[in-house]
């Protein structure tokens, strides 16, 4: 919860964009970045997960830190873990 106060990364994220993480695995869209806040800049990102990356996941809705996505090739796996 406090990696969403830290300093956002520098990105090229945007919404609509594709993404995963090593964090989940799974596959969600970018639905909307929080890094370029008028009072407060965050490290967070609002997802929608297309992909469940486990079973422990229950909602699509998911609040992710910026600094953990990767954007999303065809060209990789997509992976799920087991917890």
């Amino acid at each position: 919860m406090k990696d969403f106060f830290k300093t956002p990364p520098k990105h090229s994220f945007k919404v609509g964009d594709l993404v995963t993480c090593n964090c989940h695995g799974g596959l969600a869209i970018i639905i909307e970045l929080y890094d370029k806040g008028e009072e407060v800049a965050m490290n967070m990102a609002k997802i929608w997960w297309i992909i469940y990356p486990h079973t422990g996941i229950k909602e699509r809705d998911w609040m992710h830190t910026i600094d953990e996505m990767k954007k999303f090739s065809i060209f990789q796996k997509i992976r799920h873990k087991t917890f």
